[in-house]
């Protein structure tokens, strides 16, 4: 275990040693949640003789950088273990007094997924943000350990919105279960953690943490509520995100959010050396008389003779949404030597990353690109989908929005960030 681990509570440590057939750890960013699920994994392994177990994220990836890699994740914890690919499939390999535990490493959040499953026999599973896995590979997953003398599931999550399938078909049903269908089950708990749960948290950490997010994500990320998405996106958004860049900056990044069926967006951005700040200093939409005529060449040419007036960028330097046709139109720009970038289109956390640098004071849009900030303004939550279950915005008014949140996601927030 690491050195200068802080003990959780008296609390958090009886969850740790609870090994029944499933716990879910729910609560706000930053909580102590995965920590504490990762130690209660680790301590289930280390008592069970068990040889084979499944973790899984939304993709392989998030699942290695929250879980496995991450500052007091599996390997800090559990520093013998040995992480790679095996056979072509990536792994964790744990040495225990009982012999080795595999355990095998996969992404949840595609449709598809549950293919991954196949022929796979577990004891144990532990799930990274599980209301973002698909429900395929939920039900898959569990019965993959059906056999298991010594079943064991861990589900973590932020607090979602409340009629999300997760609940509706799992935990909510869990909870309620009689105490004769618990005791065939093995044993259900729902365990909810807040900020002060996290011994690493202080009172300051905590209220900086509670700068960067407003609304629906103030709800779920730091209150640890369970809350619908209504209303709008950005609800802070105002004229104190509203700023003409200083005469320091210089552009050095764009992004494009390409569009066959809806008007094409560009945007064009730098940062501030004295600053730090990052701004949007320039906008092109298509008109829709342009949007009919336009083909890939012409966006090309207009996004060159814009680059050109604005001083010129690395050509390494430019993210393009490569679905609805945007692939076609990086091709276009690759025969012109640009090096587009696609970017990552999570909406919800490009939603989020994007939210707490407005309201932050890391990015601000100029007063030269008003269907921005009309965009802004106008971004709202799609309160159907919400009923259904589902957490998204209204797609409308979004041609801008969506190529800033590309911005973000591909050069701001990883700078940010490091």
């Amino acid at each position: 275990m690491s050195e200068g681990l802080r003990p959780f509570s008296a609390k958090v440590n009886r969850r740790i040693v609870c090994c029944d057939a499933l716990q879910f750890y729910e609560g706000p960013v930053r909580s102590g949640k995965t920590q504490a699920s990762l130690m209660s994994l680790l301590y289930y392994i280390a008592t069970h003789p068990v040889k084979v177990g499944i973790m899984s994220g939304n993709t392989i990836g998030s699942l290695i950088r929250n879980c496995i890699k991450s500052k007091m994740g599996f390997l800090d914890l559990c520093p013998k273990a040995k992480h790679g690919m095996r056979d072509n499939v990536n792994q964790i390999l744990v040495p225990t007094d009982h012999g080795d535990v595999t355990i095998y490493l996969f992404g949840g959040g595609k449709a598809n997924s549950d293919d991954q499953l196949r022929g796979v026999t577990a004891e144990f599973w532990y799930a990274d943000e599980i209301t973002k896995h698909h429900q395929n590979f939920i039900n898959e997953a569990m019965a993959r350990l059906a056999a298991s003398d010594y079943p064991y599931m861990v589900w973590t999550s932020n607090p979602d919105n409340p009629r999300h399938p997760l609940y509706v078909e799992h935990t909510d049903k869990y909870l309620h279960m009689s105490p004769e269908e618990k005791e065939a089950f093995g044993g259900y708990h729902e365990f909810h953690f807040v900020l002060e749960d996290n011994p690493i948290m202080t009172p300051k950490k905590i209220a900086a943490l509670k700068l960067r997010y407003t609304g629906m994500e103030y709800k779920r990320k730091i209150l640890g509520e369970r809350c619908i998405a209504e209303g709008l996106v950005f609800p802070f958004f105002g004229p104190q995100c509203i700023k003409t860049p200083p005469s320091d900056v210089k552009v050095g990044y764009a992004a494009i959010d390409y569009g066959a069926v809806h008007p094409t967006a560009m945007g064009w951005y730098g940062r501030s050396p004295s600053t730090k700040e990052w701004y949007k200093v320039r906008e092109w939409v298509a008109t829709p008389e342009q949007s009919a005529s336009m083909t890939t060449a012409d966006y090309l040419r207009v996004f060159e003779e814009i680059t050109d007036k604005l001083g010129g960028i690395n050509r390494m330097n430019v993210a393009i949404d490569y679905g609805g046709g945007g692939e076609a139109l990086a091709r276009e720009f690759e025969k012109r030597r640009w090096m587009p970038q696609n970017p990552n289109k999570s909406v919800l956390d490009g939603i989020s990353e994007m939210a707490r640098m407005l309201n932050t004071g890391r990015l601000f849009i100029s007063p030269d690109c008003p269907q921005t900030i009309d965009g802004i303004y106008l971004y709202h939550w799609d309160e159907k989908a919400s009923e259904r279950g589902e957490t998204k915005p209204v797609k409308q008014y979004d041609d801008t929005v969506d190529e800033t949140r590309y911005m973000v996601a591909t050069f701001i927030e990883p700078r940010v960030r490091k």
